[in-house]
């Protein structure tokens, strides 16, 4: 690891400063990216023997950045507004020179030549990049409890997972050490460690954020989206990651919108759907907080009616099981089958399950997929968006075998749905528990209604103040 030697402490109200506050305080002169920079990487050295959320800082090249940036800043010459915003990056995402490993052993000493392409954007538009965030081993897991590079802490309570598995990220958000952050989401891992750590997330609609230079899990589900403190700042980094990527083949090549210029407009009038079947079972404090959460929503105007997509589906999920696991294990079925040793046993247990799916159950998985997506974009026929838990569980303690990793986890529920959907869905902090950790609502939409989502979440959290909490280290 390489970092900038921190002068004095961090200056802790800087390091929980939104994008856009310190967009604002950056344009006028009033903050410089240096100062902030230095401030968060303080705060990782700090904090990170706590937390472990990071597993490669980039401390020197950030500082030459964040230099860049205030030069830019002096002469009225920003690039935009995340131009000096320190951002943290999941170890899947390649970044030119440093090493991508995605949490595994096989990958140690894998050195990318080029930045991923959303690495690439967010450089293109001056962002600072802190360092590699820690994940669950090949993105398969919901715990960040790695066995090659330890587990993450969640900041809330220090024995708690911070879900996974962008489990660093969400670590790192909530920790004061980074302003914004990168995830990836195949069955929920960008909502899930939002929801456990207390911070927002946003899953676009699939391909509308290029995966060039990711590390792949399931190529027909992997999603790649912002992860930050408000959705305002979800929408700023989303306006520069969408767009078209030609080495993403799922890609969608398009222009993509504009998710800021209606950001504040009112919700009056929208339509909300909940789905019992996926209110069910939930932890009391997660349903108690959902039902506030209703509550806000209709005091700003909107109505909330039930709806169930999947009525009369029987077990739809059942024929889903092959496809994450059958496409993750394709993609590294030469380590499988020649390295085994270099990936872990839970995961590597896992993946190779993978490779003896029958190929008849593979493609009915595929199909299945398909019906689940068009019964659920057919629901939405009467309202506008989903209102669901983020997760029916709050975060659970970390397991002394990082091995241990229940199979499927009840915590992906809710959110792996719209992964299988490819729609937009979008996780708020809308609450604790009784022991103070986190619960959280998820706004899903329609295909390429990621404005909306966003809009319908801003509205939250501009009549709630949970975003706004920071944990005690």
């Amino acid at each position: 690891m390489t970092a900038a030697a921190p002068v004095e402490a961090p200056h802790p109200d800087r390091c929980y400063l939104t994008v856009a506050e310190a967009a604002r305080l950056i344009a006028p002169g009033e903050l410089s990216p240096v100062d902030l920079t230095r401030d968060v990487l303080a705060r990782i050295e700090a904090t990170d023997g706590l937390i472990n959320a990071y597993v490669r800082l980039m401390g020197d090249s950030a500082m030459r950045e964040a230099e860049s940036a205030a030069e830019r800043a002096r002469a009225g010459q920003r690039l935009g507004p995340l131009d000096g915003i320190p951002i943290a990056v999941k170890d899947l995402y390649d970044t030119a020179g440093v090493v991508t490993a995605a949490g595994t052993g096989a990958f140690r000493e894998r050195v990318p030549a080029e930045d991923a392409t959303a690495v690439r954007r967010l450089r293109e538009a001056g962002a600072v990049i802190l360092g590699k965030t820690n994940t669950h081993e090949l993105a398969l897991g919901g715990t960040t409890n790695n066995v090659h590079y330890g587990a993450t802490h969640n900041p809330w309570k220090l024995d708690r997972v911070p879900g996974g598995s962008s489990g660093g990220t969400g670590a790192a958000l909530a920790a004061g050490q980074a302003l914004g952050g990168l995830g990836t989401d195949t069955g929920g891992s960008i909502r899930i460690p939002a929801a456990f750590c207390g911070i927002t997330g946003h899953k676009p609609t699939y391909g509308l954020v290029g995966r060039g230079g990711i590390v792949p899990l399931s190529l027909t589900l992997d999603h790649a989206g912002p992860m930050a403190r408000t959705v305002e700042d979800c929408a700023l980094m989303l306006q520069v990651l969408a767009g078209p990527d030609p080495r993403d083949l799922d890609s969608v090549m398009r222009e993509p919108d504009d998710y800021l210029s209606g950001l504040g407009q009112s919700i009056e009038g929208q339509r909300l759907a909940v789905i019992p079947s996926l209110v069910e079972g939930c932890a009391p404090a997660v349903t108690a907080n959902f039902e506030r959460s209703l509550d806000v929503l209709r005091s700003l105007g909107a109505s909330i009616d039930s709806v169930e997509p999947m009525a009369g589906h029987g077990d739809w999920r059942g024929a889903l099981a092959p496809l994450l696991v059958a496409e993750g294990a394709s993609y590294i079925e030469e380590i499988l089958r020649t390295r085994p040793q270099t990936i872990g046993e839970s995961v590597r247990r896992r993946m190779a399950a993978g490779l003896d799916f029958p190929l008849p159950a593979y493609i009915r998985s595929l199909e299945q997929r398909k019906v689940v997506e068009r019964c659920y974009e057919a629901a939405l026929a009467g309202f506008d968006a989903y209102v669901l838990p983020t997760s029916p569980a709050v975060a659970e303690p970390i397991a002394e075998d990082p091995h241990t990793e229940p199979s499927p986890p009840f915590k992906f529920r809710n959110t792996s749905v719209f992964d299988h959907t490819h729609q937009p869905s979008l996780s708020v902090p809308n609450g604790f528990d009784e022991e103070g950790l986190p619960t959280s609502l998820m706004i899903s939409g329609g295909l390429f209604a990621d404005a909306l989502v966003l809009r319908i979440g801003h509205a939250y959290q501009q009549a709630t103040d949970y975003h706004t909490r920071r944990p005690e280290l």
